[in-house]
């Protein structure tokens, strides 16, 4: 039988009192192992507790191999868990079937990688709208995605491709692909970590904006400090388990 192991959690470092709204994320006793019950036996995640409120910008730091990446992938239902429980906008998602892990993705999840996937052969518009494509792109659809890009202050860029931009303006129109389908909650692992500091600051601009004016909940995995004071809370992961939970006070 498997030992029961001790859950670790962290009293959040605040000198004020949040009120973010409602929960649209919580984990209960998170556990993920690689090569489980060999020598070789690797513990990404520890007993992990967290919650996130309805319309908060959280950092996740942490050196690599600490286990913050993992932590995204479960997020963001791209990979299981070994034990413990995820509820996304009330939901439980652990047990969930491949089938509903999808529409999980679909309806409640945007995307933002370091490396940001663009098709090289169809315009940024285009872009926008890939992840439609399966479900059929509505007239009301490529007007949502002009708004993105215009947000995003593309608006002249929308139909050149790729290959025309510079780092930042593909980046950018990699977090207006990740808003299209308006999902409650955006997953970033390294935005601007292929940016230099000047674009990778248009980047967490963009990021801010979307979170303060359109209440989407972000969760972002960065080494980059900077990404820090653009957040209102920042979590710091240790060797697989919580070593800080801190409001960012200028941002709360």
């Amino acid at each position: 039988m498997a030992s029961i192991e001790e859950t670790k959690t962290v009293e959040i470092e605040t000198g004020t009192n949040q009120d973010f709204g409602d929960l649209i994320i919580e984990i209960k006793d998170l556990w993920r192992k690689f090569f489980e019950n060999t020598p070789a036996e690797v513990k990404a995640l520890k007993g992990v507790n967290f919650k996130v409120n309805r319309g908060e910008f959280i950092t996740i730091m942490g050196p690599s191999g600490s286990g913050k990446s993992t932590l995204l992938t479960i997020l963001g239902c791209m990979a299981p868990s070994t034990s413990g429980e995820v509820f996304i906008d009330g939901t439980e998602i652990t047990q969930m079937p491949q089938r509903k892990l999808s529409e999980v993705r679909r309806n409640k999840i945007g995307f933002v990688f370091q490396d940001i996937f663009l098709i090289d052969k169809i315009s940024a518009l285009e872009n926008v709208l890939l992840p439609l494509l399966p479900y059929g792109i509505k007239k009301s659809d490529r007007k949502r995605a002009k708004e993105l890009l215009k947000i995003a202050g593309l608006e002249d860029r929308m139909h050149h491709r790729p290959a025309e931009l510079s780092g930042g303006q593909k980046q950018r129109v990699a977090i207006c692909r990740a808003l299209i389908n308006d999902p409650p909650i955006v997953l970033a692992d390294e935005p601007t970590g292929n940016l230099d500091s000047q674009t990778g600051g248009e980047v967490l601009e963009l990021l801010r904006k979307v979170n303060k004016e359109n209440g989407v909940t972000i969760l972002a995995v960065s080494h980059d400090p900077k990404l820090a004071e653009f957040s209102s809370r920042d979590v710091m992961i240790t060797d697989g388990e919580i070593s800080r939970d801190r409001i960012n006070p200028f941002r709360s």
